[in-house]
């Protein structure tokens, strides 16, 4: 009976250290923690991989231009961004790109103008102005439309400039009114006159007498000719700088210039160095 018991209890033990030898060839194959990282890197690697995909195969933004030359980037029909032009003179857009500008059917020549480049003559107009008779526009290097001037006609007139001077008043008034903060500059020419002074014994001497030529005054137009005189003014708001100036040409023609300047490509380009920075 004895030797049947420690038959069975051998048995017994046998079979308790087999399962126990199975229990640990079992716990070997759990994957450690360090593993589960791992293998969740993998799958994430995996899954940015497949939106990296998604984001390749997705159709490339759209850039439309309304009727008002608004850029639209369009994805879908129901969403998408505008990014509005603000109006600029003669009907254009400012900060608008050459093919932007060639959109509104504007014909663009090609002109060099020094220090300014990507300069054009603009011709069809959206709204053209008589009183002028070239309008150049520039694009500058970041092919944004900054800068437009205006070329007046040229005006058959007389020795004081009479017929020049009140295309400019009428030009100071208007762009005063539309831009405000007017500033008038003119430097006045200097003539030396001759002038005979009899003494109190009644001898005559000459003396020079230096005089000054005023605006509209005698000899005027004369003296804008030769650059001795000029006059011209601002006129600033917020984003907006212009020059208004009368010219003489060597025909004796007087003409105005309208200069406007888009200060906002200034702001623009020193915010970009800013952030480089």
């Amino acid at each position: 009976m004895k030797k049947l018991l420690l038959c069975l209890f051998f048995v017994f033990f046998s079979i308790k250290q087999q399962v126990k030898a199975q229990d640990d060839f079992f716990d070997n194959l759990i994957v450690d923690e360090q593993m589960k990282q791992d293998v969740e890197k993998e799958i994430a690697v995996e899954d940015g991989k497949n939106k990296a995909s998604e984001i390749l195969n997705t159709k490339p933004l759209k850039l439309q231009l309304d009727e008002n030359l608004n850029v639209k980037l369009k994805q879908k029909e129901q969403n998408e961004i505008i990014i509005a032009r603000e109006p600029a003179p003669f009907g254009l857009k400012w900060l608008a790109t050459v093919d932007e500008i060639k959109y509104l059917n504007v014909v663009l020549k090609p002109k060099q103008v020094k220090d300014t480049p990507n300069s054009f003559i603009a011709e069809n107009l959206p709204k053209p102005v008589k009183a002028f008779r070239e309008v150049l526009v520039s694009f500058g290097e970041n092919n944004a439309l900054w800068r437009i001037v205006g070329y007046g006609q040229l005006i058959n007139d007389d020795d004081k400039a009479s017929h020049g001077l009140e295309e400019y008043r009428k030009f100071y008034d208007m762009l005063n009114k539309k831009y405000g903060n007017a500033h008038e500059f003119y430097t006045p020419a200097v003539m030396n006159i001759d002038e005979e002074v009899v003494e109190d014994d009644g001898t005559k001497t000459h003396k020079i007498k230096q005089e000054t030529v005023e605006i509209g005054t005698q000899g005027f137009k004369e003296k804008l000719m030769s650059g001795q005189s000029t006059l011209y003014s601002t006129f600033e708001n917020d984003h907006i700088g212009v020059t208004l100036a009368l010219i003489a040409d060597g025909n004796g023609q007087t003409f105005i210039i309208v200069d406007y300047k888009n200060l906002k490509v200034n702001e623009t380009e020193k915010q970009e160095i800013f952030d480089a920075l």
